[in-house]
C-alpha cells in the first residue's frame, strides 16, 4: 500500500517510534429528503397526511498498493431507511488494474447485480402491502447469500466481448443447522449484461440466474430463479422492461416457500432540469407453509409517476403519484388498495 511515513522526531526520541502510516483515503456521501405524503386506501381508513423526513450518510475508505490494486471498504453512518444510527458495514472489494474487481465478506449475489431495472414514479412513504402478501415487489426477489463469501465482476468488453460485463458469486453457511424454520446454506449466482447500439439507440440487455440450498426438515423445495430485461435509450427517452420467476424461501417466524414472478416496465424521459418517470409492476406469489400444497397467490399491482426538477447542484424537488392494489390469495384487501402521493425535496452531497 502506498505510504508516507509521518517522522515525529519528539516521539522517536522519547518512544523510539521508526514512523506512522498514514490513514487510507476516505470520503463522506449522503441525502437528505424532506417532504410531505398523503394516502388514501379503499378500505376504512380515512386518508392520511405526514411529513416524510429521511437522511442518510455514508463513509467509503479506500487505498492501493504499490502493485496497482485498490482495496476499498465502507459503512452507513445514518441509514434514512430506519432514520437511526447504523453501522451496516460493507466487505472489502478489490479493484484490478485490468478493471475487474473481486467482492469479499458479505458480498452478495452476482444475479441481483446484473438486473434491469425499469424506470418508475418515485413516492416516499406511499401506501404499503400487508406483511402476508407473499407477492414480491420488484423482478429481483432471487438471490439469497450468506456474509461468507464472494462476488467477481469481470472488466468492461469480457471475453473481448465488445459491451460485455459478467459477474459470479458464491456464499457458504457451512454453520447452518436442520430446522423446521429453514436456514440458509450454499449457494450461487451468475449475471451478464451487454451493451450494444441500433442506429441512434442504446441498448441494454442483463440476466441473471442464482439458486440456494436451504436447511429444513419439512422443506420440499429450495431457491432458484431468475430474470432478463432490456432498456432502449434514444436520445433523452429510456424505455425499459423485465420479468423474474422462480422458487424463493422465507425463513422468517412463519417459515414458508413460495413462488414467484414479477413484471416491471416503466418510461423516462429528460427535459432539460426535468426528468419524467412512469412505471407499472405486476407480480403474484404463494406463501406455502414448508411442505404443503399450492395455496392460490398473492397479487400486487401498482402504476406510479413523478416529476423531478433540479433546483440547484445537490436539490431536487419531487412531485409522485401511485395507484396499487393487493390481493391475498385472490381476495382484494383494501387497506392495501388505494393511491398516495408525495411532494418533497432531496438534498444530496
Amino acid at each position: 500500500m502506498k505510504k508516507e511515513l509521518l517522522i515525529a522526531s519528539a516521539l522517536v526520541g522519547s518512544l523510539g517510534l521508526a514512523g506512522v502510516a498514514e490513514a487510507a483515503s476516505y470520503s463522506l456521501s449522503g441525502n437528505h429528503r424532506v417532504g410531505v405524503v398523503g394516502s388514501d386506501s379503499d378500505g376504512t381508513a380515512s386518508t392520511t397526511k405526514a411529513s416524510d423526513i429521511k437522511s442518510s450518510i455514508s463513509a467509503s475508505v479506500s487505498e492501493t498498493t504499490d502493485s496497482g490494486i485498490k482495496i476499498s471498504s465502507g459503512f452507513t453512518i445514518l441509514n434514512e431507511s430506519t432514520g437511526s444510527a447504523s453501522n451496516n458495514p460493507s466487505g472489502l472489494t478489490l479493484t484490478f488494474t485490468d478493471g475487474s474487481s473481486l467482492d469479499l465478506i458479505k458480498a452478495g449475489n452476482a444475479a441481483g447485480s446484473h438486473d434491469i431495472a425499469p424506470p418508475a414514479g418515485a413516492v416516499e412513504g406511499a401506501l404499503g402491502y400487508s406483511s402476508v402478501n407473499a407477492a414480491p415487489g420488484g423482478i429481483d426477489f432471487v438471490g439469497s447469500s450468506d456474509n461468507v463469501g464472494f462476488e467477481y465482476h469481470s472488466a468492461a468488453d469480457a471475453l473481448g466481448v465488445t459491451g460485455l460485463k459478467f459477474g459470479v458469486s458464491a456464499s457458504f453457511n457451512d454453520e447452518a443447522s436442520a430446522t423446521s424454520s429453514g436456514a440458509y446454506d450454499t449457494g450461487y449466482g451468475v449475471g451478464v449484461t451487454y451493451v450494444t447500439s441500433a442506429g441512434d439507440t442504446s441498448v441494454t440487455v442483463g440476466a441473471g440466474y442464482s439458486q440456494a440450498d436451504y436447511i429444513g426438515t419439512s422443506l420440499t423445495k429450495d431457491e432458484a430463479g431468475g430474470h432478463a430485461g432490456i432498456s432502449a435509450t434514444t436520445g433523452n427517452l429510456t424505455i425499459a422492461a423485465a420479468f423474474g420467476s422462480g422458487d424463493t424461501v422465507g425463513t422468517t417466524t412463519t417459515p414458508t416457500q413460495n413462488d414467484m414472478d414479477a413484471t416491471e416496465m416503466g418510461i423516462k424521459y429528460v427535459s432539460g432540469d426535468m426528468t419524467f418517470n412512469v412505471g407499472y409492476l405486476t407480480s403474484s406469489g404463494t406463501d406455502n407453509s414448508f411442505g404443503a400444497s399450492v395455496a392460490t397467490k398473492d397479487e400486487k399491482s401498482q402504476t406510479s409517476a413523478s416529476v423531478d426538477y433540479v433546483i440547484a447542484s445537490g436539490v431536487t424537488g419531487t412531485i409522485g403519484y401511485r395507484d396499487q392494489e393487493g390481493k391475498n390469495e385472490g381476495t382484494v384487501t383494501t387497506n392495501d388498495s388505494g393511491s398516495s402521493w408525495y411532494i418533497g425535496a432531496n438534498i444530496s452531497f
